[in-house]
């Protein structure tokens, strides 16, 4: 278990200072025009020190308001934090072992820990939840239906997924774009998009992330997990509509597909959905699988519309070799 320092209650302050002084608890309370019994339970660490009860001790004592109040401050998050971490640790265990840490340490996504509490402590603030009952509410329950519309529940190792999305979502939170999204202007750099696909150049993933952005449509890469197979993802975050890709691929048309298939996704279908690209994953509502088929189609027709990179099905033996240029980097 982690050591926590709880900083001392202030109420030890207090004490010190009326001892020092030789000061009654019972002079000090007339003095300060508080109860006896408020002023017992502060020294017994059972009550916290107010903000009026701070400037009665700087009034009587000496002692600074300010510098009382911070060190209250400190003392209840310093509490707060080991209640909280008390209550959830006895779960911890199965659900540490069961996420990818090694490759999410390895990939910089959270940082490497010494102890189980520690780490624990880590994916939730990576996750931006207070427990593991509130990522499990958000990520199977599908409590904030509106933010993410599906439940990972019967996804191939969920919570592994559940990590990819949320290594998206940080990275889109820090994106910002100029341009908000026009569906308009999407479908008029479609063009351009096939041509960038269909005639790859050494910097074609950094042009095409900002032809996107020009529409308002964020792109990014993110490092892969190898316990999923998932190629990429499309939704909305922070009112734009987001593509999150692998920042490797085995195989540039794979590439190509994907990323025409999830612009399929975002100028066809709506802004509540969110579409994971071979993960497994079975819908309980069958447009799904409708929604699915049209992006299909969608990306066939646009990849084919390049002309230079025949379309192959990726499901085929022998797809052609085309390495994926390089990723750039994240800005």
């Amino acid at each position: 278990m982690s050591t926590y320092y709880i900083t001392t209650h202030p109420g030890s302050l207090l004490a010190e200072k009326l001892q020092e002084m030789d000061m009654s608890i019972k002079e000090f309370a007339s003095r300060a025009e508080k109860s006896e019994k408020y002023i017992l339970d502060v020294i017994a660490e059972k009550s916290s020190i107010s903000p009026d009860l701070a400037i009665a001790i700087e009034f009587v004592t000496g002692m600074e308001a300010s510098v009382i109040l911070n060190w209250q401050r400190d003392y209840d998050e310093e509490m707060a934090r080991y209640d909280m971490l008390s209550r959830i640790k006895s779960s911890n265990k199965e659900w540490l072992n069961s996420m990818p840490i090694t490759e999410m340490v390895k990939n910089g996504w959270i940082k490497a820990q010494t102890t189980a509490d520690k780490e624990f402590e880590e994916l939730l603030r990576f996750f931006g939840v207070v427990s593991q009952a509130a990522w499990e509410e958000y990520y199977f329950k599908k409590k904030l239906k509106v933010a993410f519309r599906i439940s990972l529940e019967s996804t191939t190792n969920p919570k592994a997924l559940s990590a990819w999305l949320r290594r998206g979502e940080i990275q889109v939170n820090d994106i910002y774009l100029d341009n908000e999204y026009s569906a308009a202007k999407l479908k008029a750099i479609l063009e351009d998009i096939s041509l960038l696909l269909t005639h790859p150049s050494d910097d074609v993933m950094t042009l095409l992330r900002e032809t996107l952005a020009s529409a308002g449509v964020i792109l990014i890469y993110t490092e892969p997990l190898s316990s999923i197979n998932i190629k990429g993802a499309s939704r909305w975050i922070g009112g734009h509509p987001c593509i999150q890709l692998l920042n490797t691929l085995e195989f540039y048309e794979n590439f190509a597909y994907t990323v025409l298939h999830e612009i399929g996704h975002i100028l066809l279908h709506g802004k509540k959905d969110i579409f994971l690209e071979e993960t497994g994953y079975v819908s309980d509502n069958p447009s799904y699988d409708e929604k699915e088929a049209e992006a299909d189609a969608f990306a066939k027709k646009w990849l084919s519309h390049g002309s230079v990179i025949p379309y192959r099905s990726i499901q085929e033996e022998d797809p052609p070799l085309l390495l994926m240029p390089t990723i750039p980097n994240q800005s």
